[in-house]
């Protein structure tokens, strides 16, 4: 069916849809840009006891095998990671540690590559704290 709007309809449909979305993008875009973190556990919290992780045998693929082997070396400093994948929101996860108690870093390029980024750093002998800056910052992209 065809539809005829007048200049007046267009132009009042035209400032209301404008107005909503002048509303609604504004506030969307100060959250993106509020450099929100996701969920990490603080050094306090990742020094008590820590659920284990999926046994890296269990896997076939290379990387997915040695980001779970990662995390179950050194699952302090996973622990106090972010997950850009945002499973804190959608999963409920408290850090990047929970990525590797379940299959999810399976699944999950960003969880991969965050561990991957957290085992190079920690053999340089960088902190929690300092892997956790490069992971905010998105150093784990570039892997």
């Amino acid at each position: 069916m065809y539809f005829q709007f007048s200049k007046k309809r267009l132009h009042t449909w035209a400032f209301t849809l404008f107005t909503v979305w002048a509303g609604v993008f504004p506030s969307v875009q100060s959250a993106l840009a509020a450099d929100e973190t996701p969920a990490y556990l603080s050094a306090a919290e990742a020094s008590k006891k820590l659920p284990a992780t999926l046994p890296p045998e269990r896997f076939s693929h290379p990387a997915v095998k040695r980001a779970y082997k990662i995390a179950a070396a050194i699952p302090k400093v996973i622990a106090q990671q972010p997950c850009y994948c945002w499973c804190s929101r959608h999963s409920g996860h408290h850090s990047l540690l929970d990525c590797y108690v379940d299959t999810h870093a399976a699944n999950c390029d960003m969880c991969i590559k965050e561990a991957l980024l957290a085992d190079r750093m920690h053999k340089q002998g960088k902190s929690p704290a300092a892997i956790r800056q490069a992971i905010i910052r998105g150093e784990w992209k570039n892997l």
